[in-house]
């Protein structure tokens, strides 16, 4: 298993293989989203879902859509036909919902956004659409940040990514911070390193939090709303209004 994640090691490494041959190789890179490896840990967003996520964007996207959708225009993701804005993947139907929630909750005005599993870059570069932030951290494996730089560097966006241990001390608190249920997904003493170098270093977090693995002793959304509570005032609510389903946490400074 992972020092940093607690997926199982027959998944997480599969998946980072295809990260770093996408990066290496441009045969990989055309098609890597479509990959079963990949699509496991990520891109595996069902029709129905992204039917949901696009029924509840509550932000005005179509003047956008065009620009959004060049989020699929790489990688060979799987895509459906949706009404109302045509061929898409479900995935990015996922990040205009995520970039909905920030603004609606948060405005549109940051400079400096971090995001705890940046993944390929695909949240970064649909939030580009309408947030036009000056700095934009990933952090992620090795692999994973290896990727992100080659796909981000298709677009013209203010972007680096990292491992979290390269990060040095941070000097000014970041406008916001987001983890798209990655921070959850981390072994207790990595959630616990990023709350205090990152998460309280923010004065606004986003987080999509899944309740998974607690059986390893990863911190439940409840705990890290007590933990977050005493630097931010802290709201949640259940993804889709569904109890087991999971957890939209915001945080602002206090």
């Amino acid at each position: 298993m992972s020092d940093t994640w607690t997926l199982q090691d027959e998944a997480v490494d599969p998946y980072l293989q295809v990260c770093r041959l996408a990066a290496q190789s441009s045969e990989y890179f055309n098609t890597f989203k479509s990959h079963p490896a990949y699509r496991h840990v990520l891109e595996h967003v069902s029709e129905d879902e992204g039917q949901k996520y696009l029924d509840e964007i509550e932000i005005d996207y179509m003047d956008k859509l065009d620009e959004v959708k060049q989020n699929d225009s790489l990688g060979g993701p799987v895509t459906y036909d949706y009404d109302k804005v045509g061929n898409i993947s479900a995935t990015t139907l996922r990040y205009i919902k995520n970039t909905s929630d920030i603004i609606t909750k948060f405005g549109n005005s940051f400079d400096s956004i971090v995001e705890i599993g940046g993944g390929y870059g695909g949240l970064c570069k649909v939030l580009s659409s309408f947030i036009k932030f000056e700095q934009y951290l990933l952090l992620d494996l090795e692999e994973c940040n290896l990727l992100s730089r080659k796909y981000l560097s298709n677009f013209d966006l203010p972007t680096m990514s990292y491992r979290s241990e390269e990060i040095d001390e941070i000097d000014d608190n970041f406008d916001l911070l987001i983890s798209n249920y990655a921070f959850s997904e981390c072994h207790k003493d990595v959630q616990l390193d990023y709350i205090e170098r990152f998460i309280k270093k923010s004065n606004n977090f986003y987080m999509m939090h899944n309740n998974f693995h607690l059986e390893l002793g990863t911190i439940p959304h409840e705990q890290f709303i007590e933990i977050m509570s005493d630097t931010h005032d802290v709201e949640w609510s259940n993804e889709h209004g569904i109890h087991d389903a999971p957890k939209i946490i915001y945080g602002t400074i206090k």
